[in-house]
């Protein structure tokens, strides 16, 4: 089973790499907590067992985000988890049944994984490795 439907999925990937390459500041709050909960959704509908922490990571990144007052150290642990989650996860997408999809994917995966992991670690003062 797909991480997510290459065929569909890859330009939506492509956009949440541009909102958070336009930084996290610059995304109203409404705007990340939807997106957040629409990637939650699609990763639990893969049904894949080896998802279900990224899923649980983006439930706890929507909590973190929509209490009261934001912890900063909070969030950009989970965002440098959810960095490292999405890295992997590059490595195990599905073959697409056309184009060159798979290979796009892959890359803006591992981009959006890497622009997570810088983010967290600049909000936790840690060197993004």
């Amino acid at each position: 089973m797909n991480l997510v439907p290459n065929e569909t999925e890859a330009a939506e990937v492509a956009a949440t790499i541009d909102d958070v390459e336009r930084g996290l500041t610059s995304i109203p709050l409404s705007k990340a907590v939807n997106k957040i909960d629409d990637w939650k959704r699609k990763i639990e509908a893969t049904e894949r067992q080896d998802l279900l922490p990224i899923a649980a990571g983006l439930g706890e990144l929507h909590q973190s985000l929509v209490g009261e007052g934001v912890d900063g150290l909070r969030v950009g642990a989970i965002l440098t988890r959810l960095g490292e989650q999405t890295e992997a996860a590059a490595d195990d997408v599905s073959p697409a049944t056309t184009g060159d999809t798979t290979e796009d994917l892959v890359k803006n995966l591992q981009r959006l994984g890497s622009l997570l992991r810088h983010a967290g670690a600049a909000l936790t003062g840690a060197q993004p490795q």
